[in-house]
């Protein structure tokens, strides 16, 4: 702690250093991170440090910075690792890696094992039933797992994911809760209709990239493997 406030991690691509230090950022070697020890409120609104807080700590946000949000479930396996080819799915990814300096950009963490993981943001047209993509950000493998819910639940580490999920948003593990469960009735809502479809063009734009041809063929089979298995789940935890 600096001067009564915590040390906030930045999310600084390699490119921006020399920006980030010049505006008063400080690098920890040993963390291969830079910091900003002034707290939020010694940032000024033209500095380039704003653009680097983690969704967390930038004053323009309000919680939840990050909540469960779950693919319906006949849009399983309807990703871009599977659409794409895979070079085009690991240039897309590591873009959103080095754009955060390699921390997460919602709690500015890291993970133990690998610093972060590759989250697609979806947005749900709840009218026509189209899943937009909006953009792939890199997140931390415990904000990974708030978002993908379900998954935390079917390998047990959901109690994990509520105590992140409440701790990233300032919460009681009440709200926690409320907002988890609140997450999981949307979720069946939209499950329960079945003409989903999936707009990608985002990555076409930004990136130049095409679906593979047997693209929707890949998804479906992905989709098929991922309900038998949480068919299985379920039933196991009924015996």
């Amino acid at each position: 702690m600096t001067g009564g406030h915590d040390p906030i991690p930045l999310c600084v691509p390699r490119d921006a250093a020399k920006y980030a230090a010049q505006a008063g950022a400080r690098w920890d070697d040993s963390k291969r991170c830079f910091y900003w020890d002034g707290g939020v409120g010694g940032i000024s609104e033209n500095s380039p440090v704003r653009a680097y807080l983690p969704f967390r700590f930038r004053p323009d946000r309000r919680p939840p910075y990050v909540r469960p949000w779950m693919v319906p479930q006949s849009l399983w396996g309807w990703n871009l690792r599977a659409m794409l080819r895979r070079e085009d799915w690991d240039r897309t990814r590591r873009d959103a890696y080095r754009r955060a300096g390699y921390r997460c950009r919602i709690c500015g963490g890291v993970g133990p094992d690998h610093p972060v993981e590759a989250d697609e943001g979806w947005a749900y047209d709840d009218t026509r039933f189209i899943q937009v993509l909006k953009g792939v950000i890199a997140l931390c493998p415990d904000c990974h797992a708030v978002r993908h819910w379900g998954r935390s639940m079917a390998t047990g580490k959901e109690q994990h994911a509520l105590c992140w999920l409440a701790w990233v948003n300032g919460w009681t593990l009440v709200q926690a809760r409320t907002c988890a469960d609140n997450a999981m009735a949307h979720w069946h809502w939209r499950s329960g209709h079945t003409g989903w479809t999936c707009d990608i063009t985002w990555v076409e734009k930004v990136f130049g990239v095409r679906p593979m041809a047997d693209a929707t063929a890949r998804a479906a089979e992905t989709q098929q493997g991922l309900v038998a298995l949480a068919r299985q789940s379920r039933n196991d935890e009924m015996r």
